[in-house]
C-alpha cells in the first residue's frame, strides 16, 4: 500500500483553508492488492488504527503516523481480511456491500449494509477482523429503501443512540428518511440535503453535533461534495435536519466518490478524514483528506 500526496486545490498547492475547515493532509491510496478499492465507510479504532469497509466486503486497517502537529504521514502495517457473517463464513453475493461503519463506546464496529438491508455489529479490536457478525435490530421501514440506496449514514451519539439516514429513501417532501435508534425504540427523523445531493456518511463529534457528508454526480463524471454540520440540539424523533455547510468540493478542487467519514477528538478541536470509494475503476482514485474543526466554529 503507497500513500501519494495530492494537491487538494491544484491551482493553489499551499492553500489550507477550505470552508471552516483547515487541511492538514492529503493523499491518493494506491495498492497492487486487488482485493483493495471501494471503501465506503471509515472510523478510527480504540487502538488508534484507521478502520475501513469495502463495498465488495472487506476489512482495511492501518497505524496512523503523524507529525507533531497531528498531521497524518504516513498509513503503516496495512491489513485486510473478508468480513464475516453470523456464521463466521467470508460474506458474499449481495450480503457484501457494506456501505457504512460506527465506532461504539466499547470499542465494538457497526456496518450498515445494502444490498440486502442490515446492520451488524462486530468486535473491538483486535478481534474484529476474527469477529462473527452479530445482527442488530432496525426500523422494519428501511427494508422498504432502494437496494442501492438504503443506509449510507450511521453513526454513535455520546448517550449511546444510533443515527441512521439513508440515501434514497425519499419522503414526500423531498427529505430524507433517517431514525434515532435506542435500546428499545426508534424514533423517526429526516434530512434535507442540498438539491441535487444525497448522504454518504455522517460522523457524530464529542459534543453531540452530527458532520454529515453529502455527494452530488451529473452525467460525465462530475461529482460534488459538501459537509454539512447538525447540532445536537435538533436530533430528536420528529425533526427534519438541515446542517450548516462547512465545506464544498467541485472541480477543479478535489472532488470525488466521498463516501467515508470519521472523526478523532483532539486538543486542538476535531479531526476528519474523508475518504473516496473508486468503485473499483481505472477512471476514479482513493483519495484520503484529512481536515481540523476547531473547537471555536463548533
Amino acid at each position: 500500500m503507497e500513500l501519494a500526496p495530492i494537491d487538494v486545490d491544484p491551482k493553489r498547492p499551499e492553500r489550507r483553508n477550505f470552508g471552516s475547515l483547515t487541511l492538514l493532509s492529503a493523499f491518493r491510496l494506491e495498492s497492487k492488492d486487488q482485493r483493495f478499492g471501494g471503501l465506503s465507510g471509515l472510523a478510527v479504532g480504540m487502538d488508534g488504527r484507521l478502520y475501513a469497509i469495502s463495498d465488495r466486503g472487506h476489512w482495511l486497517s492501518a497505524k496512523m503516523q503523524m507529525d507533531s502537529n497531528g498531521a497524518l504521514l504516513d498509513l503503516l502495517d496495512w491489513q485486510i481480511a473478508p468480513m464475516l457473517t453470523t456464521t463466521r463464513t467470508p460474506v458474499s453475493g449481495r450480503f457484501r456491500d457494506a456501505e457504512a461503519l460506527a465506532r461504539t463506546r466499547d470499542g465494538s464496529f457497526l456496518v450498515a449494509f445494502e444490498g440486502v438491508h442490515r446492520i451488524w455489529r462486530y468486535g473491538a479490536p483486535p478481534k474484529t477482523f476474527d469477529s462473527a457478525a452479530e445482527t442488530v435490530q432496525i426500523p422494519a421501514a428501511i427494508m422498504r429503501a432502494p437496494s442501492n440506496g438504503g443506509m449510507e449514514g450511521l453513526t454513535v451519539l455520546p448517550d449511546g443512540r444510533l443515527l441512521v439516514l439513508t440515501e434514497q429513501l425519499e419522503n414526500p417532501d423531498g427529505s430524507f428518511k433517517g431514525w434515532l435508534v435506542g435500546d428499545a425504540n426508534a424514533g423517526e427523523l429526516s434530512y434535507v440535503p442540498a438539491p441535487g445531493f444525497h448522504v454518504t456518511d455522517c460522523a457524530a463529534l464529542i459534543n453531540g453535533d452530527v458532520l454529515v457528508l453529502e455527494r452530488r454526480y451529473v452525467p460525465f463524471a462530475i461529482l460534488s461534495v459538501r459537509m454539512t454540520l447538525v447540532k445536537s440540539a435538533g436530533l430528536q424523533p420528529g425533526a427534519k435536519l438541515a446542517g450548516k455547510e462547512l465545506l464544498r468540493l467541485e472541480q477543479p478542487l478535489a472532488a470525488e466518490n466521498y463516501e467515508g467519514i470519521a472523526v478523532q477528538q483532539t486538543s486542538q478541536g476535531a479531526m476528519i478524514f474523508i475518504v473516496s470509494d473508486d468503485n473499483f475503476s481505472p477512471f476514479q482514485q482513493t483519495l484520503l483528506l484529512q481536515f481540523l474543526l476547531p473547537d471555536t466554529v463548533n
